[in-house]
């Protein structure tokens, strides 16, 4: 019994190894960002309809531009969007900035800040400087503040954005106590911490 039991566990682990064989490794998403960005645009349109976000983002950007394919902005904001609602950062910004300024899309600072949001969660400083700049407009420093100062700090982290969010806490800072520039760090910190 114990002979069958040991048998049958080998031949299982080995038929399990021999099935992991054949699964086909995935491309990197530097890869398939290589290969969309040059695929030809009935291709393309093919892989978007399919559901590859990436296919997506890149269709978008396509139609946004006018490359390949007539120009429109609310075919750009669909296929963005679709992008966005699978994970891609960079599509999360756009679609956050097209409803931040009604490209394609009616104007929604809600719905531009949840996109914001989700880009800033994957470290997308560009999304956090938005933030910040919706929080200036309402004339809440701290909360522009601590956006600022997360734009400087998330991971994806683009120098003229940095540069530019130093610049504003700069003159912010004058219009803030210490105590209240603590806050916002402290906020910021947190928000981090969460994500």
């Amino acid at each position: 019994m114990k002979k069958l039991l040991i048998s049958t566990l080998f031949f299982g682990l080995c038929s399990v190894q021999a099935y992991a064989d054949y699964i086909p490794q995935q491309k990197s998403v530097s890869a398939q960002a290589a290969q969309y960005s040059t695929m030809g645009i009935q291709d393309l349109i093919r892989a978007a309809k399919s559901g590859q976000a990436g296919a997506q983002f890149y269709l978008a950007t396509r139609y946004q531009a006018g490359k390949d394919i007539q120009k429109d902005v609310k075919e750009a904001f669909t296929w963005f969007k679709a992008a966005a609602d699978q994970g891609i950062s960079s599509a999360q910004l756009n679609v956050g900035r097209m409803y931040a300024d009604g490209i394609g899309v009616s104007k929604s600072e809600t719905s531009a800040r949840q996109y914001f949001e989700k880009a800033a969660s994957h470290g997308d400083n560009r999304a956090s400087f938005n933030l910040a700049v919706m929080e200036e407009q309402k004339k809440n420093y701290m909360g522009a503040y601590q956006w600022y100062e997360l734009s400087t700090r998330d991971g994806m982290l683009d120098n003229k954005v940095i540069n530019m969010s130093e610049t504003k806490k700069t003159a912010l800072a004058a219009n803030l106590t210490p105590d209240q520039i603590r806050t916002a760090r402290d906020r910021a910190d947190k928000w981090i911490q969460a994500q």
